[in-house]
């Protein structure tokens, strides 16, 4: 059976831990700015081990907006931190997807 294609792994893991993720981002949010949650995904990794979610800002704009990151460093920009989370995963293969989620509880109640 062929890996999950990397949207579908992003939705899962987000969906999965939705309520940790929204407060990391809230709290990050408050103490960092605006940012986006990373989760890092390991192929050899047991079901029961757990990588801390990091949180990745941007310093330098202009950078941002002309580099590989450029959509990322778009959403956010444009994200609702009270109503939203900017999640992405790192994969094994060192890809990186991500994605705009909003889901309750909210990042502030979460």
């Amino acid at each position: 059976m062929p890996p999950p294609d990397p949207g579908s792994l992003l939705n899962r893991l987000v969906d999965e831990h939705w309520d940790t993720a929204a407060r990391h981002a809230w709290r990050q949010y408050n103490q960092r700015g605006r940012g986006a949650i990373v989760f890092t995904v390991q192929a050899d990794a047991a079901p029961e081990e757990r990588t801390p979610l990091k949180y990745l800002t941007f310093n330098d704009t202009s950078a941002a907006e002309d580099g590989a990151f450029s959509k990322l460093h778009e959403l956010v920009r444009a994200y609702n931190p009270e109503e939203q989370v900017v999640a992405a995963a790192v994969l094994p293969d060192e890809r990186t997807v991500f994605e705009v989620y909003e889901q309750e509880p909210h990042p502030p109640q979460a």
